[in-house]
Order: structure tokens, then sequence, then C-alpha cells
């Protein structure tokens, strides 16, 4: 009767070592929720200069909340993250918005766009992107002006 029982159950656990070990590799080789995804990358100059902290938002036509933003680094260059850092977005066209604010180390918040909110809404931003269905896309040097 002992030696029944513990045939079950060394049977029993060698099922479940299976089922553990097959959904293992199923989720390691299952794709990933960025698939489709086209790293995007580029410049931004302000009056011709580099601009460091510009937030750059790519707004999808359907007026869904933007998911994809970017900020801009030395040299201002940027890479827009969507779910991951650097994993671009979906191939689509994109109505884009930049956000160029100060941080205020008393509010610790951001204040303010040093490009007086001429970029600021989706609807009134004068940049569109249409990024294709490549392996990435460099969006080249956005020139963007702080004059109103």
């Amino acid at each position: 009767m002992l030696k029944r029982r513990r045939i079950v159950m060394t049977a029993i656990g060698q099922q479940l070592g299976l089922v553990l070990l097959l959904g293992l590799m199923v989720g390691c080789t299952s794709k990933t929720p960025d698939d489709g995804m086209v790293p995007v990358s580029g410049v931004v100059e302000v009056d011709g200069e580099p601009a460091v902290g510009v937030v750059i938002e790519l707004h999808p036509p359907s007026k869904a909340p933007s998911l994809a933003k970017g900020i801009t680094s030395e040299g201002g260059r940027f890479e827009i993250s969507t779910l991951t850092q650097g994993d671009g977005v979906k191939p689509g066209t994109y109505d884009i918005t930049f956000v160029w604010s100060e941080f205020n180390i008393v509010t610790r918040s951001q204040e303010g766009d040093r490009l007086n909110g001429r970029y600021a809404k989706p609807d009134q931003s004068s940049i569109q992107w249409t990024v294709p269905d490549e392996e990435s896309w460099d969006a080249g040097t956005i020139q963007l002006s702080s004059e109103k």
C-alpha cells in the first residue's frame, strides 16, 4: 500500500513538474507586448541650439491618450518609449507635442513652458510624423522656436 502511494505521488510530482516546465517554455518563447514597435530617435533644437529636457509626446489620431514619450538629453537627442526604454511606437501617423518646462526644486514639479505653449497641444502643433513600418526610424533634427 505504501509503495503504491509513493508511485502515485511520484507520478503526480512528475506531471506537475512537466506542466511547470511547459509553462516556463511558453512564457519564454511567446511574443513580447512590444512586437511591431519601431524605435524612433532624433534631435530637438530650439532657436538653432540643442535643447535638453524637452518632453516629446506622440498623439495618435484616435485622440486616445498619448503613451509614447521621450525627453531630450545632451545634444538634444531623444528616443521615444511606449512600454520600455527606447522601444518606440507602432507604425502610423501622430501629432507631436513638445513642452520645455523647468523643474522647481521648491515645489518639486515642472513649471512653465519655454516654448510658450506653441507646440503643447496636439491639435495646435504644426508637427506631424508618419512613422514607417521599418526596423527603426530617425526623425532627424526638429527645429523649434521659443518665439510666439
